[in-house]
């Protein structure tokens, strides 16, 4: 019996160390073609770094009265102020073909956009006052949308040239409060089938 435990344990003892991890003086690169199971190709749906060290984003456009999300590359450090650029970008030829459009102002909607405690603060520009109350409605959708698209942002806090403003959610009532998701559900992106 201590005999078959002796040779158990060096049967084992060999198996471990036949298994051991080879030593060797330095790191080597392996080649892109020789990475297994795609583990270098890009996660859909996720904000994962590629090749060109850019992040995707997503931003929120509209189409038929609802809104419609479209990726963009950005380049690290990704933040809401630079989401906010690329959304206030527009959509980009493909996108219009396709019958996307954007209910912002063409010119500077915003003032100022800062980061606090999980909610976006949102200044809006003179211009968005210019907008019908339809499109006010799809433009702050698609800010809302598009900022808490990023991690770590869950509500938006709109105010208007500096000051407390009362803003419409999808259902047309108007609060001062902050918004989220939740309050434009009405036109949010259809379920995909």
């Amino acid at each position: 019996m201590r005999r078959t435990r002796v040779v158990v344990a060096l049967l084992v003892l060999g198996a471990l160390t036949a298994c051991g991890v080879p030593t060797h003086g330095s790191a080597s690169k392996v080649k892109s073609k020789d990475v297994p199971f795609g583990l270098l190709r890009k996660q859909g749906g996720s904000s994962a770094s590629g090749d060109s060290g850019h992040e995707e984003a997503l931003v929120y456009f509209a189409k038929n009265g609802r809104l419609v999300a479209s990726s963009r590359r950005l380049a690290p450090p990704v933040t809401v102020q630079s989401v906010l650029r690329a959304l206030d970008r527009g959509p980009n030829p493909v996108e219009i073909a396709a019958g996307l459009r954007s209910a912002l102002p063409d010119q500077d909607p915003v003032s100022r956009i800062s980061l606090s405690s999980g909610t976006a603060r949102v200044d809006l520009a003179r211009p968005f006052t210019a907008l019908s109350s339809g499109d006010q409605i799809v433009a702050l959708g698609q800010l809302v949308y598009t900022l808490t698209a990023r991690p770590g942002v869950g509500l938006v806090r709109f105010t208007l040239l500096g000051r407390t403003t009362e803003v419409p959610r999808a259902d047309g009532s108007l609060t001062a409060a902050r918004v989220s998701r939740d309050d434009y559900l009405a036109i949010a992106p259809s379920p995909k089938p």
